[in-house]
Order: C-alpha cells, then sequence, then structure tokens
C-alpha cells in the first residue's frame, strides 16, 4: 500500500493496487460521499482523479502508468470503503510497477573536475600494502628461489605457523622445532 498527498489542502491519500493478466484494480482508500463527486478522466498511460472524501476533503492524485491501458474499456466504482479503479491493459501480462519512475539527472558543473576512482584506490591500497608485514612475506616468496620457497614452506608447516625462515641449509637438515612466542605456550589441538 502506498500514501501520497493529495495537490489540494495536502491530504494523505491511501491507494492499492492489484492485477491480473487483464487489468489492474487501483484503489483510494477511504469513504467517498458518491459517484458524482468523482471524476476520473482516463489517457492511453495517464489516470487522473478528483474526487472528495465523505469529510468533504477534496483531492486530485495523478497517475503516470508504466504501460498502456484501454480507456474506454476501463471503468470506477465508489464502494463503501474505497474508490476503485479498474484499468484494462491493451496488452495481457503482469506489469512489474505500477507508475513509470522519473530519474531526474543533473549535469555534472564544469568546475567539478571527474575523479579517477581507480586512482584512489590503487594509492590508497598501495599505503596499505607497503606496511602490511604478509605483502613483505609474500614478496619474498614470489621473487624468492625454489630452495627459498621450500625453506619457507617446510619451516612454516613442520612449526605449526611458528617459525618462517628462508635458509634451505639448516631447513632442510632436522624436523623445524615448534618455537611459539615469548610468554606463550604450545599446546596439541586435541590436549
Amino acid at each position: 500500500m502506498a500514501s501520497c498527498v493529495g495537490e489540494e489542502n495536502k491530504v494523505v491519500i491511501k491507494k492499492d493496487w492489484y492485477q491480473s493478466e487483464s487489468q489492474v484494480i487501483v484503489s483510494i482508500l477511504g469513504k467517498h460521499t458518491s459517484k458524482e463527486d468523482c471524476c476520473v478522466k482516463f489517457d492511453k498511460d495517464e489516470v487522473t482523479i478528483q474526487a472528495k472524501f465523505a469529510t468533504g476533503q477534496p483531492y486530485t492524485v495523478h497517475l503516470k502508468l508504466s504501460k498502456n491501458i484501454a480507456p474506454n474499456f476501463s471503468t470506477y466504482r465508489v464502494l463503501s470503503s474505497k474508490l476503485e479503479i479498474r484499468l484494462a491493459k491493451v496488452e495481457e501480462g503482469m506489469w512489474d510497477v505500477l507508475e513509470k519512475t522519473v530519474v531526474k539527472t543533473t549535469k555534472p558543473s564544469s568546475t567539478i573536475q571527474p575523479r579517477n576512482w581507480d586512482k584512489v584506490v590503487k594509492d590508497m591500497t598501495k599505503e596499505e600494502d607497503e606496511n602490511d608485514v604478509n605483502t613483505l612475506f609474500k614478496k619474498i616468496y614470489s621473487d624468492g628461489s625454489d630452495e627459498v620457497r621450500k625453506a619457507m614452506n617446510k619451516s612454516f608447516m613442520e612449526s605449526g605457523g611458528t617459525v618462517l625462515s628462508t635458509n634451505w641449509r639448516d631447513v632442510g637438515k632436522d624436523k623445524v622445532d615448534i618455537k611459539p612466542p615469548e610468554g606463550m605456550e604450545w599446546k596439541k589441538w586435541d590436549e
């Protein structure tokens, strides 16, 4: 259910709509006086409603429809709790929305220069990358020889992530011992 403000007296108007394959039914909710106090004008892509609530407050609603209707086959009626408008569709099928959405575009002023967002992001990530320890290790790993890569992999895996060495001569001899940081104690997962 949507609500809009009527142009006359700034009345809040509650409206709802549903549809079938052949028609769209729009309801203006609220008690109305009579059919004589309601005027609904149908055009191929627009509906204009001028009516009065039972309280005597007049309102006007303009609906700019998202698709065309058949004005000659469209009707309306006043019920006890609403004004019901039946719009006959030109083409059968379901509508995604009742009304067209108007998108306003503004031209940028000539004093504002467009910003190269790719460059901004690149500069921001460059600053972060330079300070990141992981970036340093990635660089050492990618630029290193096969022996450096083997040493880094073996030392990291055998030590449980507590040692990272680039010297294959030291790492290749024996199993790398676990060396937790100072003040920490190493425990196996299942203990």
